[in-house]
C-alpha cells in the first residue's frame, strides 16, 4: 500500500530541489534550510500510513518549521522568505 505522506514528502523535497537549482542568491539560505528538514520530518513523524493523507504531511512540515525557527530563533525576515517559498513549492507541487 502506497504511503500518501512520504510520497508527499519526496516529491516536495523535489520540487525544492528544483527551486534551489533555479534560486537568486538570496534565497539559498532559506531553501537550504528547508531541505534537509524534510528528511528529519519523515523519520520524526509517527503516523498510520492507512489513515494519512498527502496534506498531513504539508501541516506535520508546517508544524516542524515552527518549533525548528524557535530552536534556532530565526530571524522574522528568514522565517517570512521561508514561508514565501514553502508556499511556492506547495503550490508548484499540487
Amino acid at each position: 500500500m502506497p504511503d500518501p505522506f512520504l510520497k508527499r514528502a519526496e516529491d516536495i523535497k523535489k520540487t525544492l530541489l528544483a527551486m534551489e537549482s533555479e534560486a537568486p542568491d538570496e534565497d539559498l539560505f532559506a531553501l537550504g534550510y528547508m531541505i534537509p528538514q524534510i528528511e528529519l520530518v519523515q523519520e520524526m513523524a509517527q503516523y498510520d500510513a492507512s489513515e494519512v493523507t498527502a496534506e498531513d504531511f504539508d501541516a506535520t512540515y508546517r508544524q516542524w518549521l515552527e518549533s525548528t525557527f524557535m530552536e534556532d530563533a530565526m530571524e522574522s525576515d528568514d522565517r517570512q522568505r521561508i514561508e514565501e517559498l514553502w508556499q511556492h513549492a506547495i503550490s508548484r507541487t499540487s
